[in-house]
Formats: C-alpha cells, sequence, structure tokens
C-alpha cells in the first residue's frame, strides 16, 4: 500500500511538473482553448457557444523505464521523462490546430484498460499514467490527450 501511495504521488509530481512544458511548448497564442472538467471518453461531446463539439481525437504515447527512480531527480525528470513523454502528444496537438482557431480538451474519463496509477493535467484534457508491467520488467508511463479543433 506504501508503494501505491509512492507511485501516485510520483504521477501527480509529474503532472504537475508537466503541465506548464505543455502550455509552452503549444503555444496556444492564435487559438482559444476550451477546457471540459468533466471526465469524458473519445467521441463524447462538449457543448461549446450553443454548438456540439465531438471531441474525436485521441493521442497516446507510452514510455518504457527499467529502474524509473533513477529518472525522478530534480536534473533529470525533465530531460529524460517529460519532455520525451510530452513531445509526441504535443506534436499531434500542434499540427491538428495549425490555421484552427479553436482547441476543445476534456479530462478523460478512466477506461476498462486502465493500469495503475494516474495523474491529471490541471486545466487541459491530458493526463499521465504509470503502471509495472511484469512481463517486461519495466515502469510504463502513457501520456494521453483528448480533444477536438475546429
Amino acid at each position: 500500500m506504501i508503494r501505491a501511495v509512492k507511485e501516485q504521488e510520483t504521477v501527480d509530481g509529474l503532472a504537475v511538473l508537466a503541465t506548464p512544458r505543455l502550455a509552452n511548448l503549444l503555444r496556444l497564442r492564435s487559438v482559444k482553448h476550451i477546457y471540459d472538467p468533466t471526465p469524458g471518453a473519445l467521441n463524447s461531446t462538449v457543448v461549446e457557444g450553443g454548438h456540439k463539439v465531438i471531441l474525436a481525437k485521441f493521442k497516446r504515447a507510452s514510455q518504457p523505464y527499467r529502474g524509473i527512480d533513477r529518472f525522478l531527480s530534480d536534473e533529470k525528470v525533465m530531460e529524460y521523462i517529460i519532455g520525451p513523454g510530452l513531445l509526441p502528444v504535443v506534436m499531434a496537438v500542434s499540427k491538428d490546430i495549425l490555421g484552427k482557431k479553436l482547441l476543445v480538451t476534456r479530462r478523460l474519463a478512466p477506461r476498462d484498460d486502465d493500469k495503475g496509477v494516474v495523474g491529471h493535467f490541471d486545466g487541459f484534457g491530458a493526463r499521465i499514467m504509470m503502471y509495472f508491467d511484469k512481463g517486461a520488467g519495466e515502469t510504463i508511463l502513457e501520456w494521453s490527450c483528448l480533444y477536438e479543433v475546429l
């Protein structure tokens, strides 16, 4: 039980550290961002300005680590965990928002295939999930984002 608490604290801490990095990488200056904090899944609907927006885009990226503790120090966490984890998600969203005016994100609801512990990004429809893959002997970090662009 102590391990689960430590894992949850780790994931929550990573989400807190990653949130400003995500905002910095996305550079949402010319795109309005709407965040719906109610949990939702792929193809869920958000009403914005009287219009229904179907969240039909979902990006997921995962990173395997053997001995993840060695990367959790203050000097290494941004370079070895947060940067590589966010990059595929940011690249997908960045390509989709080119020439668009609105980005809608929503907090991700738990899925049936979720494992481990989950941390959510404040003000953005992204999360990080951490679990241990016994077969591979690795800790897996999974970064995901639910969104739509208009």
